[in-house]
């Protein structure tokens, strides 16, 4: 194995890449060593809010916003971040409708301090979670008024998928899951049993079902359960695989889930240990276009810039690129592959490759190597498995700006898929 290759696509693919410096030291432990050590849970999470008020009123949306792409830039548990963007584009709620940014930071932190343990608990979290019961509307929903909106996307896109339910469920789901309210006082989930509908329902061919934990149970234990995580994770982590490919991945992915107590880390543990399997082999799994976020903290790290001008450069950048942290488009969070990529969306991230590259103090090892022209030298230590090809090394040359030069490398084909 080509550790070096290894280990550049390991961070990038499930973290938020390193400095040159940082990705040297990772080479020389090897890919596996290297695995383990940043899917081992950290001993502290550092939370990114800590302190901050987030009012609504004066500005706090923006405050909760930058306090985590602070995190990002400065993590020390790239996978455990990467895995929480992931959560945070699965089991969705978005800022636009909850408004209130300290409920979207909780849904966020549970998603931090909860997101490798027990799936199905963290289903049952997230039912009752304030930001949640907003969102899709669980807060209104009552006895006499039961509202379905929850219960159908449970089914269909955080646990179980198209098909696999049919409308009966979905009523079934909604009335169990009656009852809950978001206290005004103090944001807090409340259980009101008289707004609570108790009759037994019967929910994917499971009776007596008629509150969240017999919900989830239901949902978890049905064999469809499994193959749809597997499928998630390795859409998220290896690409959108096909054929016999597909399916192998996704029985190993569907064992490691099973195996593993319904733990969402052993899946995406294993994923990568069948990506770095295959790495440079005649069956390697494809690339994958970089989201937005992935890839801002991949060229900062890479480039050593600073918090500061990265949030700078980065105003409206991403709205402008498609990902706002806190704010997914849509119940089925954001798109993926070749849609993060439209005209205005590669125009945003060539403005900031470009305010990142006039930020990068010419001391770093990347900007040295593309001063110096070595630029197999600085593909490396942009994490990429290969040199840039022909055409991104004519435009490099097409310039003699050094800031110009590497701009264009971060903006390339090579550096925005994983």
């Amino acid at each position: 194995m080509n550790q070096q290759r290894a280990v550049g696509w390991l961070h990038r693919r499930a973290g938020l890449g390193l400095h040159p410096d940082d990705l040297a030291a990772a080479v020389a432990r090897g890919a596996a060593a290297e695995l383990a050590a940043i899917s081992a849970p950290p001993t502290e999470l550092a939370d990114p809010w800590a302190g901050l008020e987030l009012d609504p009123q004066d500005g706090g949306r923006a405050e909760a916003v930058l306090a985590w792409i602070g995190a990002l830039h400065g993590s020390t548990q790239p996978f455990q971040d990467r895995r929480t963007l992931l959560l945070h584009g699965w089991l969705v709620s978005a800022i636009d409708k909850v408004t209130i940014p300290e409920l979207m930071v909780e849904q966020i932190r549970l998603f931090m301090n909860h997101g490798g343990d027990s799936f199905p608990d963290l289903l049952r979290s997230i039912t009752t979670n304030p930001a949640m019961l907003v969102y899709l509307d669980g807060r209104t929903s009552t006895a006499e008024a039961p509202n379905e909106n929850y219960g159908r996307e449970l089914l269909e896109l955080f646990a179980l998928g198209v098909g696999h339910y049919n409308e009966d469920d979905v009523q079934s789901a909604a009335r169990a899951l009656t009852g809950w309210i978001v206290r005004r006082e103090d944001n807090l989930a409340q259980f009101v049993l008289r707004r609570h509908d108790a009759t037994p329902q019967t929910l994917l061919g499971v009776a007596g079902v008629d509150d969240v934990d017999s919900v989830i149970g239901a949902v978890v234990d049905h064999e469809r359960h499994a193959t749809f995580v597997a499928t998630r994770i390795m859409r998220e982590y290896l690409g959108e695989l096909t054929g016999s490919a597909a399916s192998d991945v996704i029985e190993a992915l569907r064992s490691a889930y099973l195996d593993g107590d319904q733990r969402l880390d052993p899946v995406i543990v294993r994923a990568l240990e069948l990506g770095l399997e295959d790495l440079g082999g005649p069956h390697e799994m494809g690339s994958m276009v970089l989201a937005p976020i992935p890839w801002l903290m991949i060229c900062a790290r890479a480039t050593g810039v600073g918090l500061r001008a990265l949030q700078r450069g980065s105003s409206g950048a991403f709205r402008d690129m498609g990902q706002v942290p806190l704010l997914p488009p849509g119940v089925a969070g954001w798109p993926a592959g070749i849609e993060w990529l439209t005209s205005s969306a590669v125009v945003a991230r060539t403005r900031l490759a470009a305010t990142i590259a006039e930020t990068t103090d010419q001391s770093e090892p990347l900007a040295i190597a593309m001063s110096d022209e070595d630029f197999d030298l600085a593909a490396q230590h942009l994490g990429l498995g290969d040199s840039f090809t022909t055409s991104t090394m004519s435009a490099i040359r097409s310039t003699t700006d050094p800031a110009a030069r590497l701009a264009i490398a971060l903006v390339s084909p090579e550096n925005l898929l994983a």
